[in-house]
């Protein structure tokens, strides 16, 4: 992807200007806490449903010794939960890439306050996670918000199918293995899921101030 030429003359921050960017900041921060705010909210709530499915699965188990009942709360509470979990999640990402991008205006007119900004002031896609302190790699995805919600959900798709098929009376090794194998499946499903719409946010939302660019300057210099 090409990115546009940032070989602009900066234009005079005037008192208006500053007011029109100091509110943005504003709304973007805002923006990023309410939607972290809700993500947590669905979160938890996921959660504690999972909990108090668990424990209602177990009482019922317990009264119907495993029986016709069991299996068919079972099939009825499992897909319930798993619908929670899929709507579930945060897209907060645009809020942060938008908030680096007015701090790359603050540096562009003090570049001298650099060393007293601990975050970034690049917009690449990965910067958010990179501002949390965390290493970019493969299993970073399995440990965030949304990587928990993934593995969960695959959890319960798995033990669904499991169950489906124990109601048929079908072997318990095959009952195992069907479960792993859709629980593998949903995983791989969930993490593609997140990669395309990193993909989208990419197009839609393109890098402007990239960390490459930079280095490339203070080489030159």
């Amino acid at each position: 992807m090409e990115q546009p030429n940032n070989e602009h003359l900066p234009i005079e921050l005037s008192s208006q200007l500053v007011s029109i960017v100091t509110t943005e900041h504003y709304n973007l921060q805002t923006g990023r806490s309410m939607t972290i705010s809700e993500a947590n909210g669905r979160s938890s709530l996921f959660v504690g449903a999972v909990s108090s499915g668990l424990i209602a699965l177990t009482f019922v188990g317990q009264i119907s010794h495993l029986g016709t009942a069991f299996f068919v709360f079972s099939l009825v509470v499992l897909p319930t939960l798993l619908f929670m979990g899929l709507q579930s999640g945060s897209a907060d990402v645009n809020y942060a890439r938008g908030i680096n991008r007015i701090r790359h205006l603050y540096l562009e007119y003090a570049p001298q306050m650099q060393p007293y900004f601990i975050l970034s002031s690049h917009d690449d896609t990965s910067l958010p996670m990179e501002n949390l302190g965390a290493n970019i790699s493969w299993w970073q995805v399995f440990l965030s918000m949304a990587g928990m919600m993934a593995v969960l959900n695959s959890v319960l798709a798995g033990s669904f199918v499991g169950l489906l098929l124990a109601a048929f009376i079908v072997p318990l090794w095959v009952c195992t293995i069907a479960g792993v194998v859709t629980f593998l499946v949903c995983v791989v499903i969930h993490q593609r899921n997140q990669w395309r719409q990193w993909m989208r946010l990419d197009r839609n939302l393109p890098v402007l101030f990239p960390v490459d660019a930079d280095r490339g300057k203070e080489e030159k210099i």
